[in-house]
């Protein structure tokens, strides 16, 4: 198993903690709030998320996030991530690097 099983295999048999989850969302949130901070990146996010949803996406974004709880990522990696349904591949590059 490559540390990617192994930390997948976590994932589905234990509960992430709270902190770990807050942790996660202060990223995210902080990398939204960079990626939108100009009105050209804000115009691309209202569009671009009208296309698979509605502008409400980009607005509850981080208030969703927010409200995961560690009982919806367990179910979420127990659904989403079993063997059948991932690839898992392994960049090998060519030849060798001066």
């Amino acid at each position: 198993m490559t540390r990617v099983d192994d930390e997948i295999a976590r994932l589905q048999e234990t509960k992430v903690t709270q902190e770990e989850i807050d942790r996660a969302v202060k990223q995210a949130r902080a990398l939204f709030a960079y990626g939108s901070e100009n009105i050209t990146n804000q115009g691309f996010w209202l569009g671009y998320t009208e296309m698979f949803d509605s502008y409400r996406w980009f607005s509850e974004y981080v208030q969703r996030l927010q409200s995961v709880t560690p009982d919806q990522v367990l179910f979420a990696a127990q659904k989403y991530l079993s063997r059948s349904r991932r690839v898992v591949g392994t960049y090998i590059p060519e030849g060798s690097q001066s």
